[in-house]
């Protein structure tokens, strides 16, 4: 039909190539495993992250902090969000940039807080995200507190 109303219109019609079929861009990034204890005095966030297929191209993972704690200690490639004015210790997340994950892969960091004020969960929640599209994304978060 496209033939006919191309000859009838006096244009020419070109056909294309045929484009070689590929693999789709993607990888299947995931919260592993999200672990919260206290001991002497902190309260621990160890994060395992990874990618069960494909390469997780910039992998980022974002932990949000209970309410009203000091953040004492990060893993290498990570930063605590800004702290309100005079209180200098308080944070809100911390972002771990982890970088290029590759298929059937996995990288832990620990995250070391002072215990919230009484009243106030213990617990943290985390989100990993990459510059890859990912098929399931339901599994790119984790919460976890303990009593």
């Amino acid at each position: 039909m496209l033939r006919l109303v191309a000859l009838l219109a006096g244009v020419a019609v070109i056909p294309l190539p045929e484009l070689p079929q590929q693999a789709l861009w993607q990888a299947d990034l995931q919260i592993r495993s999200l672990t919260v204890t206290e001991v002497h005095g902190r309260l621990s966030a160890r994060v395992v992250v990874g990618s069960e297929f494909g390469e997780a191209m910039a992998t980022r993972v974002e932990v949000l902090l209970p309410v009203g704690v000091g953040l004492l200690e990060t893993a290498a490639g990570c930063a605590a969000s800004p702290s309100p004015p005079g209180v200098s210790a308080l944070r809100a997340r911390v972002i771990c940039v982890l970088g290029n994950l590759p298929a059937h892969s996995s990288r832990a960091f620990q995250v070391l807080t002072t215990i919230p004020p009484n009243g106030v969960t213990r617990g943290f929640g985390v989100v990993a995200v990459s510059d890859t599209p990912d098929p399931r994304p339901g599994n790119n978060f984790a919460e976890k507190a303990i009593p």
